[in-house]
């Protein structure tokens, strides 16, 4: 009658034990009052209206009571993300400052930044590869200690430039492999502890670490570099590295969940290997239409951060007359405003997906693409050239990104994929991520040397306009799809009925 009392509820707890048993004779009896108090206290848990029967509505409300709550655990992966991205807060303005004081010029600053994007790039499949492999726990202990390698690795450079140089690509090529690693590790565990109903919640910490690793590192490593010498905030954040890995070690158990038997092999029933698995998979999600647009809004975030140092920054030093403190400022009040608004966006995504199943998070997407293009489109177009108006103007950006795109992008991924695809589903998007940055600092680089700073920032809004376009068509026909889908299934269920 779609309910269940105590008794079917013990049939359910033994079958759920391994056994199907219809008799209670066959079992011991003190095993059957086990099974007795058990179900009863299942039903007990369930029953709101005190019948001694589970309806379905009262079944599906304890489900969702249970899926609701974000885990205790998402504490130390905050804690192990948030030094991760305070140190690459802190390389900000220190590093130019040590790799300038070795006598390196501007464009082997550059080679030495770009050093940590390309290690993350050729380290985000293996790291997911291993994460799958060996687990999560040990990506959060070997991620900060091969990060703690590279931090230490710049404090102990040698003052010779030739040899300084090689050091430093070196230092920030590890400090790349220690990010993917720990980003990875970070990424799935969250991912493991998460529900539909609280994932945007579950998968906030990420996005608030990096919000606070960067809003906090630039002036704690400017002030340790200033009062004790450019060496010693990288001896700092190593340091703090190391305990992150303690940390992990020490208080995170593992969440990645045991191969059933015959999982991880191919067609012809010989075990895949982990390139072969990783290249089935990223066949298998290219060829989702969800997918590709959620990897182009990817690679479009990453293309605009890229490009500030090339564009935003240069405009406003040299059109607008700030200073490097006050380009800091800006930035900071970006960040401040983003902080502000991602814990009430998650919520708010959370409970848009979960009072009506129909609800799609890409909903939410496309607009703060559309919003964040528009807002960057009038700083290129100089509608207000002031200091002001174009300071509001980038935090309004910044805000449509934090309010709509950012507290959506992950969980929609994870939703679009199934549990075996997820780690490579967060390697592909964190390569479409790095590759963004990489190409947006070079290609708007050029454009700006070549045709002009406000042209530059055009395209940029361009570039986002085009993909909140591509990402609503493509996302479209993801919908339409699934909606076929679910009306053959409905018209083999009458046929059958």
């Amino acid at each position: 009658d779609g309910s269940i009392c105590a008794k079917e509820a013990i049939q359910l707890v033994k079958d759920a034990d391994g056994h199907l048993i219809r008799d209670e004779g066959n079992i011991s009896e003190k095993n059957c009052a086990e099974l007795r108090a058990s179900a009863e206290a299942i039903v007990r848990s369930m029953d709101a209206n005190g019948d001694n029967r589970v309806e379905w509505s009262e079944f599906k409300a304890a489900v969702d009571r249970a899926a609701t709550p974000v885990s205790d655990r998402v504490y130390p992966i905050s804690g192990t993300m948030l030094i991760n991205f305070t140190g690459q807060g802190v390389m900000v303005p220190v590093l130019p400052f040590l790799a300038r004081g070795v006598g390196l010029s501007t464009s082997e600053l550059g080679m030495i930044t770009a050093s940590a994007a390309l290690a993350r790039i050729a380290s985000n499949v293996p790291a997911a590869l291993a994460a799958e492999r060996f687990g999560r726990r040990p990506m959060l202990v070997s991620g900060p200690v091969v990060g703690a390698l590279g931090m230490a690795g710049f404090a102990l450079a040698p003052t010779d430039p030739h040899l300084a140089f090689a050091s430093f690509c070196a230092s920030n090529a590890l400090c790349g492999v220690g990010s993917a690693m720990t980003m990875a590790g970070s990424g799935l565990y969250l991912t493991d502890i998460s529900t539909p109903l609280n994932r945007a919640r579950t998968m906030a910490p990420l996005t608030m670490a990096a919000l606070a690793g960067f809003m906090v590192g630039p002036p704690v490593g400017g002030f340790i570099a200033d009062a004790y010498g450019l060496q010693v905030p990288f001896y700092v954040t190593s340091g703090a590295l190391l305990l992150t890995a303690a940390s992990a070690l020490a208080f995170l158990p593992e969440t990645m969940r045991r191969r059933r038997k015959g999982e991880g092999k191919s067609a012809d029933n010989k075990p895949a290997t982990a390139a072969e698995s990783a290249v089935r998979q990223w066949r298998t999600m290219l060829k989702k239409s969800d997918i590709q647009g959620i990897s182009a809004v990817a690679f479009v975030n990453g293309a605009v951060q890229g490009s500030y140092a090339v564009t935003t920054i240069i405009y406003v030093s040299e059109t607008l007359g700030f200073s490097t403190s006050q380009a800091g400022m800006m930035f900071t009040a970006s960040v401040l405003a983003m902080a502000a608004v991602t814990k009430p966006a998650t919520d708010f995504s959370d409970r848009y997906v979960s009072v009506n199943p129909s609800n799609c998070r890409s909903s939410l997407i496309a607009p703060g693409l559309g919003i964040a293009a528009a807002a960057t489109a009038m700083r290129g177009l100089e509608v207000f050239p002031s200091a002001l108006p174009f300071t509001a103007l980038f935090v309004a950006s910044h805000l449509a990104n934090a309010l709509l795109v950012m507290p959506n992008m992950t969980p929609f991924l994870v939703d679009s994929t199934t549990e075996k695809q997820r780690a490579q589903a967060l390697a592909m998007r964190n390569m479409a991520q790095d590759t963004g940055v990489l190409s947006g600092a070079v290609i708007l680089g050029a454009v700006s040397q070549g045709v002009g700073v406000p042209e530059a920032i055009l395209c940029s809004a361009g570039v986002q306009a085009l993909a909140a376009i591509f990402f609503v068509a493509r996302t479209s026909e993801g919908r339409q799809k699934k909606g076929l889908l679910e009306r053959e299934k409905e018209c083999v269920t009458k046929k059958r009925k």
